[in-house]
């Protein structure tokens, strides 16, 4: 793993492009950035639901019906191997006045603790190349555009290309279209921070990669879909980086998606800033 960082290094410092494709996660610690439970939204979507839900659980169940729906002790399977989020971890019980500490927890023996020799060894390596001084105003999104060779720019035109709908609810024709209307106004609306943020939420990645240019032809290295979801005054969209794609419930009014759609996207873990 050092020789890939280094490798990673090399690549930055003599200004050749690596469009290596890893985890927000992986940049940061690279980056000697700290890292925090939302980083797990770009590792695995259904997960970082999964536990959001959980924190909005135990402002509303008693102690009871927490402990009844999720009856866990502060332990974590890896590898086919039980781990302890904490010393003690396999005889503690997960409480409401403990769900953050086990969030936490949880999320950094995923991310880190877990393969915490090979990502130290990567970052060993880059460091060895490019010292972390160097770095210090760097951004994980900064890095990737850098190694990419793509493009910060995120246009109107550009997005138009690679985004394909998916009626999944089987909407009307007219429905479908207006949907598609809705989108596209609230696109062209967007600054370009804001359009960063739409391809970050997508794709786990606020930069567009080079063109694939063969012969007469240029085409698109990414797509994203847009599936269509029932609709729902208080779900927000979601997003699932692993297959580009976002779902958006069909709201009834431009005001509604957009506030729903633009609340998502600002939400602190996507945040670009």
């Amino acid at each position: 793993m050092k020789a890939i960082g280094r490798f990673i290094g090399l690549a930055l410092w003599f200004r050749q492009t690596l469009p290596l494709k890893l985890c927000r996660h992986v940049w940061k610690h690279l980056l000697g950035r700290k890292l925090c439970w939302g980083d797990l939204a770009f590792y695995n979507a259904d997960l970082y639901e999964g536990l959001r839900a959980m924190i909005n659980d135990a402002k509303w169940m008693t102690d009871k019906e927490f402990v009844e729906v999720y009856p866990c002790q502060f332990q974590v399977e890896v590898g086919g191997e039980l781990r302890e989020l904490c010393p003690g971890g396999n005889d503690k019980q997960l409480t409401k006045d403990t769900v953050e500490e086990y969030i936490e927890g949880y999320s950094m023996m995923l991310l880190v603790h877990s393969v915490e020799e090979e990502l130290n060894a990567m970052k060993q390596g880059f460091s060895d190349i490019i010292p972390q001084h160097i770095l210090c105003g760097l951004t994980a999104e900064d890095l990737t555009l850098l190694l990419s060779g793509g493009s910060g720019d995120v246009t109107y035109e550009r997005l138009y290309g690679i985004v394909n709908f998916v009626n999944s609810i089987g909407c009307t024709q007219k429905r479908l279209e207006q949907f598609k209307r809705w989108f596209w106004k609230l696109v062209k609306e967007m600054s370009q921070k804001e359009r960063q943020q739409l391809l970050y939420f997508a794709t786990g990645s606020s930069t567009l990669p080079p063109l694939d240019i063969t012969g007469e032809r240029t085409r698109d290295r990414v797509g994203i879909t847009v599936e269509i979801q029932h609709d729902s005054r208080s779900a927000l969209p979601m997003a699932s980086t692993c297959g580009q794609r976002i779902s958006i419930p069909l709201y009834r009014s431009f005001q509604l998606f957009k506030f729903k759609l633009t609340t998502a996207l600002q939400c602190q873990t996507y945040n670009l800033g």
